[in-house]
């Protein structure tokens, strides 16, 4: 796709021809056909925006338009208010450009065919993955593959409602391990009905019999017998990390009553790392309303060499990637560049080194404030000639306390920022770790994660 224009209903015609004339195709899009005046008014009023815009960006997604698209305005019939909300929020959803009827009035004809035409010709390769796009797409993909995730704390009632909406959405097919009886007591008090193809797997000494023979051939140096394997099997996420083994899961995802280490510790000592890889790391997705970023490590690593720092930032390029995002990787610091002396700056311009001649196709750079990397201005001034100050979209912190505060205060403090995550990267299968405080919303996003890691 090259590019996405909002219009009005009265001059989509003109826009539609105005892109013709500079020699490219196009299509039309109806969001209000699909929603309608009342049913937007009502998400509006009840606060649900973000919900809305995510809708939107799903259905727009699934109509798979490879040219440029003009995004027809929702007015008709609805409140000028509202009409005004809604287009504001839907061109930052869908990164379209804004072209007003009065616009087209003074422009149409050769001045807006030639503004289009540089608009087209100049068109980056790289398209702004807003908050609801990148939602949107995450889902999508997900149920394009339908994997069995395991949720190891399967009667924990944010799960449970949360299994129920996966399948509801179609992400995966969910795996909970817990007593069936808990479980649809859960369930009930929850006000969830258990849709029929949700699994349910009831631990018991013979089902953990199955694994002991594997788990002792996997941590046998490390003095594993049959007795102590059997008791770590009476752990649910050690049961469930041994379905992912065997394959028969895809996913795991824990932590809503777990802590990290207790859902890290047995993926280390049974899945391991991937080939190539010395250490587990992790991303959040910084959903921001008009762009998508990458933040790691926030979960994982408390103080990394300069080597460990270099794998992360490998890391979360590969994610970045693999998730439709575009890679721009600031290794983040204190200083920018030779501005600040200290060991810790001096840790961060060694990990940038170090990539940058290991891989040199990358586009990296640190250290950098974070300032100059995210503002182009600042960027021009403290780094001029980097390919990335200024526009970076993957930041790594270079430390756990800096990584963690760093994704809270956005979270927390920038408006309309959600995050997802945290997901390891490294692992030889996927495995992810919720906060405790998760919401319903969060697990649902976790399990897509883990779906589309799988793939």
């Amino acid at each position: 796709m090259n590019r996405i224009y909002l219009a009005a209903s009265s001059n989509v015609a003109e826009v539609v021809e105005a892109v013709k004339k500079a020699g490219e195709s196009v299509a039309v899009y109806k969001p209000m056909d699909a929603f309608g005046a009342s049913a937007v008014e009502l998400a509006i009023k009840a606060g649900s925006v973000i919900e809305l815009m995510e809708k939107i960006a799903g259905d727009f997604l699934a109509k798979a338009f490879a040219e440029n698209v003009v995004v027809v305005e929702g007015a008709v019939g609805m409140q000028p208010l509202f009409a005004q909300k809604f287009n504001e929020n839907l061109a930052v959803a869908l990164d379209a450009k804004v072209v007003s009827s009065e616009e087209t009035a003074v422009l149409f004809g050769e001045r807006l065919v030639r503004d289009l035409d540089k608009d087209l010709s100049c068109a980056p390769a790289e398209l702004k993955t807003s908050q609801a796009m990148f939602r949107a797409g995450l889902l999508q993909k997900a149920s394009k593959a339908v994997k069995r995730i395991v949720l190891p704390e399967g009667s924990e009632p944010r799960t449970v409602k949360a299994a129920a909406l996966t399948v509801e959405r179609g992400i995966a097919v969910p795996v909970l391990i817990g007593k069936k009886s808990e479980i649809e007591a859960v369930a009930r008090e929850q006000g969830v009905t258990l849709p029929a193809n949700i699994e349910i797997i009831e631990p018991s000494a013979e089902l953990a019999e199955k694994y002991v023979p594997t788990l002792v051939e996997l941590r046998k140096s490390k003095g594993m017998t049959e007795e102590t394997a059997r008791a770590a099997l009476a752990d649910n996420v050690m049961l469930g990390t041994m379905m992912l083994k065997m394959g028969e899961v895809d996913g795991l995802v824990s932590g809503a009553i777990h802590s990290t280490a207790d859902t890290l510790r047995p993926a280390l000592q049974v899945i391991k790392t991937a080939p190539g890889v010395k250490s587990v790391s992790s991303v959040f997705f910084m959903c921001m309303p008009e762009q998508t970023y990458v933040y790691g490590d926030c979960a994982i690593n408390l103080n990394p060499t300069a080597e460990e720092l270099a794998g992360i930032a490998l890391q979360c390029d590969e994610t970045a990637k693999a998730f439709g995002l575009p890679s721009r990787v600031a290794l983040l610091s204190y200083s920018t560049f030779n501005s600040g002396k200290g060991p810790d700056a001096d840790l961060v311009r060694e990990a940038a080194a170090k990539l940058k001649a290991e891989h040199p196709e990358l586009a990296v750079d640190g250290p950098l404030q974070y300032d100059a990397a995210t503002v182009e201005s600042v960027g021009q001034l403290k780094a001029p000639g980097s390919a990335v100050a200024g526009k970076a979209t993957v930041f790594v912190f270079p430390s756990l306390s800096a990584g963690n505060i760093g994704y809270k205060a956005v979270q927390r403090s920038a408006a309309g920022t959600i995050s997802i995550g945290p997901m390891l990267q490294g692992l030889a299968k996927p495995v992810n770790d919720l906060s405790r405080g998760a919401l319903v919303e969060d697990i649902v996003y976790t399990i897509a994660l883990t779906a589309v890691q799988s793939m």
